[in-house]
């Protein structure tokens, strides 16, 4: 999981705008919801370009997870706080009604894979402190939510959860915290989730360990007296150090997946490593356009 900048609201859901489909329908459920506590029916959230506007915001991957919304799976828009009800842990009775008046509202939305929304998440929400839960559109309440937003710009994911070199996810913060209950409830510890991480971080692994031989390779070259003689096979390395670069670098993309892990495994390399490699692949650079 990493922090996403939340963009622009779509205008379907502009709260500021009397006349939206997000505004009507904020005012129909603070209507409804004054005698009642169950099935009203919203609409408005999956209206317009809504669902297009998440996979932009979070290039087409899983808010919680970091996979990949693939071809054959359309994802969900996940009501960070739920909308129709919750409850703090699996097991318990659901409490009506959930956060009714958040479920047109665009800072609540995000963009989920079924596993994570439907098998995991589904209606959890617990609290640091569930005697300080808003209840009502006009309770006032400030909560302080257990679970990571990956949108809240105050707390970047990172500072709680971290990934080692097989792929495991582990909290930095304390059992019960935030790291390790966001982890429980996004089921981030899944065990075929963390196979694909394991996948790819020996992938990252595997790269980094090239990258360091063809250093060493082209180190130990360019000491030779007599550097025409090696030319070629000097190049050769060159060039495959600079597309195994590229890749490590491409790994660290906005759109590649399960970017959390990757910068918490390459983070360090790259910026150890970075600097050296440009210069030779710079010199090199230079050296083939005089040919």
């Amino acid at each position: 999981m990493i922090y996403v900048k939340r963009i622009e609201c779509p205008e379907v859901l502009d709260l500021n705008v009397p006349e939206s489909i997000a505004s009507k329908e904020f005012q129909e459920v603070i209507e409804y919801f004054k005698d009642k506590d169950r099935d009203f029916k919203f609409k408005a959230y999956g209206k317009g370009n809504v669902k297009e506007k998440l996979a932009e915001m979070f290039n087409n991957k899983c808010a919680y997870c970091e996979s990949k919304i693939s071809p054959v799976s359309y994802g969900d828009i996940e009501h960070f706080r739920p909308k129709t009800a919750y409850h703090s842990k699996e097991g318990e009775v659901l409490t009506y009604p959930g956060y009714y008046w958040l479920a047109m509202d665009w800072n609540n939305l995000l963009l989920a894979c079924e596993v994570c929304n439907r098998t995991f998440k589904k209606n959890k929400f617990p609290l640091v402190d569930e005697n300080m839960r808003g209840k009502r559109h006009n309770s006032g309440v400030v909560e302080d939510a257990i679970l990571i937003d990956p949108c809240n710009e105050d707390l970047d994911p990172q500072e709680s959860i971290y990934f080692t070199e097989e792929g495991i996810v582990k909290y930095k913060d304390g059992e019960g915290n935030k790291g390790d209950r966001s982890i429980q409830i996004y089921g981030l510890y899944n065990p075929r989730l963390t196979d694909n991480r394991k996948t790819l971080a020996k992938e990252l692994e595997d790269k980094k360990t090239q990258i360091l031989g063809y250093i060493e390779t082209i180190s130990t070259l360019t000491s030779f007296p007599n550097l025409e003689l090696l030319k070629e096979v000097i190049e050769i390395n060159l060039r495959d150090l600079e597309t195994v670069y590229i890749s490590l670098k491409n790994s660290n993309l906005p759109s590649a997946p399960y970017l959390g892990m990757v910068r918490n495994l390459t983070s360090d390399f790259l910026g150890n490593y970075s600097s050296d490699i440009e210069e030779l692949l710079s010199q090199y650079n230079v050296l083939t356009s005089k040919e």
